[in-house]
């Protein structure tokens, strides 16, 4: 059985609120033509299933927001399918598609969109839903010429910073366009002063921006992958780089006792490695003062890509409909109401360039670092096979960072397991 990754939506919801005008205005985008509106109310009926993963909260985030698509289309219902892990939601929607019953529409990840693609099972979304969209997120949902899915998010990797900690250990607090030199000294400071200085997941998409700043490829070939591979210079430079801060902080064992990014809101860990969708939950962690920095930088500066989109299937019996809630939910109206969460980084670009977003009263003061980010952002693949592809990486990886390979037994290991995953998917 094909082995897959998680694919997680992580939302939360508050009222709409009506955006401010003028120069603040989201409905304008920065050429001045509108944005896209919510799609039109009436113009679908009748009922739809959508599936997608998460939480009880992030469910019932989720949920609200069908409401409001309701509310606005009347004579419509959308029943939410929701998967509590999100390693199943995957392999739910292919035994689904498999026995020829799938959801009307699914969110899902860009990198684990290659196998449906492959499969013809999607119905291709408007071009001219996603118009005002960040081009790399609606370039990472495009296949053969065609968009498949709408991307609802464009958010990047970061570094969370507790400034308490730092202050505590007097030590100061990064600066935008830190380089790698820069992250290891402050990681050893905070260490030299006994705080637990940095957190992370021993993966690849945690691994990549750190590959392609130093010049190095994670893959043979990006839109057709034939291996994983971080066996050059560069790549093995950026591991040892990820070992060497790993000693400044939680080690293989404390990150499998505890998550980083609940060893950063119990204020254990004075940074850790995540995207937007951390927000959420460290916005609710009383107490808790949090920011965030670009990824250091060595050659250039780079991040990567985290973009789910909404993904409607030809099986549907209402696919109008599909369409017309993956249109609202990437619209000002649906986007606007993801963005006050704090989870998303709208890929609506006059949204995510405007007060709603860049919202200096809300943490993280810095959200325009994610704002500055899109214009570096790479993807990873989103080929057949990526799915067992990065899972044989992070397994390897964790193996790695644990201590139970060495970087050659690792990367060559990456190498052979990776090819032999990716073959079997052609």
């Amino acid at each position: 059985m094909r082995r897959t990754l998680a694919v997680a939506l992580s939302l939360s919801l508050v009222a709409l609120a009506a955006c401010s005008g003028g120069a603040g205005d989201p409905s304008a985008t920065s050429s001045g033509t509108a944005a896209p509106s919510a799609a039109g109310s009436g113009a679908v009926s009748g009922s739809i299933d959508v599936q997608l993963s998460g939480g009880e909260g992030e469910i019932k985030a989720a949920q609200e927001l069908v409401d409001a698509f309701v509310a606005s289309h009347p004579g419509t219902k959308v029943t939410l399918i929701p998967v509590a892990s999100a390693a199943d939601h995957v392999s739910k929607l292919t035994t689904a598609f498999a026995a020829g019953n799938p959801p009307d529409a699914f969110l899902i990840n860009y990198r684990r969109m290659g196998a449906f693609a492959a499969d013809g099972v999607i119905d291709p979304a408007s071009a001219d839903a996603a118009a005002a969209l960040y081009p790399s997120t609606v370039e990472a949902f495009t296949k053969d010429g065609q968009l498949l899915c709408l991307p609802q998010n464009a958010s990047s990797l970061v570094v969370y910073v507790n400034p308490a900690l730092f202050a505590a250990a007097g030590v100061p607090l990064p600066s935008p366009g830190w380089t790698w030199d820069d992250m290891l000294s402050t990681a050893k400071a905070l260490a030299a002063k006994k705080v637990e200085a940095i957190g992370f997941e021993a993966s690849l998409i945690r691994l990549a921006p750190f590959v392609w700043s130093n010049g190095g490829e994670i893959v043979d070939d990006a839109e057709d992958p034939t291996r994983v591979t971080l066996g050059g210079t560069p790549a093995r430079e950026a591991i040892e780089f990820l070992l060497a801060l790993q000693k400044t902080g939680l080690d293989a064992t404390q990150r499998a006792a505890q998550e980083p990014e609940e060893a950063f809101s119990s204020g254990r860990v004075a940074m850790f490695l995540d995207s937007r969708r951390a927000v959420p939950g460290l916005r609710k962690t009383e107490g808790l003062d949090f920011d965030v920095v670009g990824v250091p930088k060595k050659v250039s500066s780079v991040s990567v890509l985290h973009a789910d989109g909404y993904c409607v299937s030809k099986r549907s019996d209402n696919r109008a409909l599909g369409h017309a809630f993956a249109e609202y939910a990437v619209s000002l109206e649906g986007a606007t109401v993801l963005a006050r969460t704090g989870r998303t980084v709208p890929s609506l670009r006059a949204l995510a360039e405007s007060p709603v977003f860049l919202d200096p009263s809300a943490k993280p003061v810095s959200s325009r670092v994610f704002v500055d980010a899109i214009p570096t952002l790479r993807r990873l693949p989103s080929a057949p096979g990526w799915n067992e592809a990065e899972e044989i990486t992070e397994d390897l990886l964790t193996q790695l960072f644990a201590g139970r390979l060495d970087v050659d037994d690792a990367v060559e290991r990456i190498g052979r397991d990776t090819s032999s995953a990716l073959a079997q998917a052609r």
